[in-house]
């Protein structure tokens, strides 16, 4: 059953718009860095963040979906495939990753030298791990994987090339990463393609 048309575009447009801001405030954590210095002044807003980030990611492979969910063709087959995995995949690494570490953090407080040789250990794992890591790259090459067809989708569907491009550029900034810059702008590319399909351009290769 489609959606009506003031709630297709509270998620085709929210989504990209609510992310995009709060990942403003996503610090950027290297594997060079150290994990608890960086996360312990911060672990409240860090929890906070990646709490939001788990419904929001989600919603925002739903908004892929919506904007390829009319369109017929290989291409829209694959965006909506592509992205199914995603909505399963990234919100699963972002809450592995950052809703752990910053309940651990805000656990214990201001850890001692001995509690730091400890956790250390796990927060690497948990950060730079295979299983994290492996997670981090399924969802990353299916959001690409995603965009890119639909990028595609839309082309066939007469979109202008500009849409194509915003398209296809926020499939490759999600993919390097969702912090800061990366993350913002590849919802801000996103946010200004949907709204384009949102307010009729490609309304004709709509069912």
């Amino acid at each position: 059953m489609a959606l009506p048309t003031l709630a297709r575009r509270v998620v085709t447009l929210g989504a990209p718009l609510v992310l995009g801001l709060i990942e403003l405030g996503h610090p950027a954590l290297m594997p060079s860095d150290d994990i608890v210095d960086t996360l312990e002044p911060i672990a409240a807003w860090w929890t906070a963040l990646h709490i939001a980030q788990v419904p929001l990611f989600a919603l925002l492979g739903y908004a892929v979906w919506l904007t390829v969910r009319d369109l017929d063709g290989r291409a829209a087959r694959v965006s909506r495939g592509a992205i199914a995995i995603f909505i399963v995949v990234y919100p699963a690494f972002d809450a592995a990753v950052g809703v752990a570490s910053g309940l651990l953090m805000q656990s214990i407080g201001a850890p001692s030298a001995a509690t730091r040789a400890a956790i250390d250990p796990f927060l690497q794992a948990l950060f730079w791990g295979p299983v994290t890591g492996t997670l981090a790259l399924i969802g990353s090459l299916s959001w690409l994987v995603a965009l890119a067809a639909a990028a595609l989708a839309c082309r066939r569907a007469r979109a202008p090339w500009m849409v194509v491009a915003l398209l296809a550029l926020s499939g490759v900034l999600l993919a390097i990463a969702h912090i800061r810059p990366f993350g913002p702008l590849a919802c801000l590319a996103f946010l200004l393609a949907s709204a384009w399909v949102e307010f009729g351009r490609i309304s004709a290769a709509r069912a």
